[in-house]
């Protein structure tokens, strides 16, 4: 979504670049002596002059007079008309975003990058459709890693379309720390407060690799661990970072919501003014409050 983003809005940008180069427009006036056939009764008259105007479209010094027809250039002309460099540019950045992106989202499917960090394993225990279990995405790590994309991407079009390198802005690293801030806050509040299925998990773990263990109670201890693993799993994403033991949580709701608008909102006004916008306080002081309840209610909260 970034990468196509960045390039139709260059694209765009390209095209009305070249518009204003091919449209600019000068008039030709010319002036044709007629002379009139007198009228019984009227008397004589010459040197009538009609005067006409033929406008001249003027492009690259090249002068064509006559009728001008009008028409927005295809990105395939604006794109034939870069410099060679631009073109390097262009082509370059783009690849970039979308390399960025691609790794981002197969890290995020493929590892545990965005996930809680414990349990640390699931002793071979399997969904029921046979797959073998993953641990819960983790709101705050999805949060820290949106508003880098955001940011890279803001950053990157920036520079597509005017080759500058000084347009990150203040608030876009604040963007950017109130994610890994976040994420920083629930990573600390975990550390600080006991799981009680995560502790009984671990517990049945220890209990079964225990020598002393009667084998006769191993049945039953293998029904305990995958009922707790299967509670601590992952289900899926939007369940994992929008509910709590009390299902669809308020808190949770409301900051991924606040961060997917006001991200959609940041690139927006990135690519209609061409440079990063400066979001007013209020903004902030709503990302700022979603990601405090957020932690608030985590303290207390139960795994889902």
């Amino acid at each position: 979504m970034t990468a196509l983003l960045a390039l139709l809005g260059a694209g765009f940008h390209m095209m009305a670049a070249t518009a204003d180069a091919q449209t600019a427009t000068t008039t030709t006036v010319t002036e044709t002596p007629v002379t009139t056939t007198p009228t019984p009764g009227m008397p004589p008259t010459s040197g009538i002059t009609l005067t006409t105007a033929t406008p001249t479209a003027t492009a690259s010094g090249m002068t064509a007079v006559g009728p001008m027809t009008t028409g927005e250039p295809s990105l395939a002309m604006a794109w034939k008309s870069l410099p060679q460099s631009q073109k390097t540019l262009a082509v370059g950045s783009v690849l970039m975003l979308v390399a960025v992106t691609a790794t981002l989202l197969w890290l995020t499917m493929s590892t545990d990058m965005l996930r809680d960090n414990t349990p640390s394993t699931f002793a071979g225990v399997t969904s029921a459709t046979g797959k073998p279990l993953r641990r819960a995405f983790s709101l705050a790590q999805s949060q820290m890693a949106w508003w880098f994309v955001i940011v890279l991407a803001a950053y990157l079009y920036l520079f597509l379309v005017t080759g500058e390198l000084d347009t990150l802005t203040g608030q876009a690293l604040c963007l950017m720390g109130l994610g890994t801030g976040t994420a920083m806050g629930a990573a600390m509040v975990e550390q600080n407060k006991t799981n009680p299925i995560l502790a009984a998990y671990q517990a049945v773990l220890a209990q079964m690799a225990d020598p002393a263990t009667p084998p006769a109670d191993l049945p039953t201890l293998t029904a305990t661990r995958d009922t707790l693993a299967r509670q601590l799993a992952s289900r899926d994403y939007v369940h994992d970072i929008l509910t709590d033991a009390n299902g669809i949580s308020l808190h949770r709701f409301q900051t991924a919501v606040w961060t997917v608008v006001i991200g959609m909102l940041f690139l927006i006004e990135t690519v209609v003014h061409h440079k990063m916008p400066d979001l007013d306080p209020y903004s902030l002081g709503v990302l700022g409050i979603s990601a405090g309840t957020y932690l608030g209610f985590k303290i207390p909260e139960q795994p889902n």
